[in-house]
């Protein structure tokens, strides 16, 4: 059973490992899986001069790419499935595909809540059809929040890519320096287990009834239609 410390450092080890995706300097042969269990790989690898190691989650799920791509978007409705994440809205833009959000961390005594702003870019390759959403923190947008500490830096890569008209594989992927707040070996735990958690509840949260009929989602959130009617779909 995890103490209160032990359990807040891994939590915020996650929040900080939703960070740049490994570049090309890192050959893609270098990942080693770390586990392969019900349908979900992780995989982790060494970077020199970085703490923290690189860590790739994908999974395959029995869903259209236009249902992943809503529920993905649907940023209200991320604390139902992002681990640990206790709010995240809207702050700014028009578009989906270029937006700004909030995204607010859970505390565990005895340390603070984090949160963030961060930079939304959403673009899709037109001839694999694969979507790719990149996240980067950003200051200026947001003042800061009483009773959050703003993390000073965040960066996060999602792939949607099509396997067929009907499943669609999920990646997540990425890095992070905590700077030596976080015990290695405590936050290196957190880059394989919480990002299972996460595409867990994903899966689970895309089974309900309004991700089935995307008119339920469109309606509530305009934006997201725009947002399907600017990409194609198998």
């Amino acid at each position: 059973m995890w103490n209160p410390r032990t359990l807040q450092a891994t939590l915020l080890a996650f929040f900080l490992t939703l960070a740049l995706a490994p570049g090309p300097a890192a050959a893609q042969d270098d990942w080693k899986l770390h586990k392969d269990t019900e349908g979900i790989q992780l995989y982790t690898r060494e970077v020199p001069g970085q703490v923290l190691k690189n860590f790739r989650g994908v999974m395959q799920i029995d869903a259209p790419l236009r249902q992943v791509a809503a529920m993905l978007a649907d940023v209200p409705a991320m604390p139902e499935w992002f681990f640990m994440l206790d709010e995240s809205r809207w702050l700014k833009g028009d578009k989906v595909d270029d937006s700004y959000v909030y995204l607010a961390m859970k505390g565990i005594w005895p340390v603070s809540p984090r949160d963030v702003v961060v930079h939304v870019k959403v673009r899709q390759d037109p001839v694999t059809l694969t979507i790719h959403a990149d996240v980067d923190s950003e200051e200026g947008i947001l003042p800061r929040q009483e009773g959050y500490v703003r993390l000073p830096s965040m960066r996060a890569k999602w792939r949607l890519t099509p396997v067929n008209p009907r499943h669609t594989e999920i990646e997540i992927s990425g890095s992070a320096d905590p700077g030596g707040m976080i015990p290695t070996a405590i936050a290196n735990f957190a880059v394989t287990v919480l990002p299972e958690q996460t595409l867990k509840k994903m899966r689970i949260h895309l089974a309900k009834p309004e991700y089935q009929d995307l008119k339920i989602i469109y309606a509530k959130n305009p934006k997201l239609r725009e947002l399907a009617e600017r990409m194609t779909f198998p």
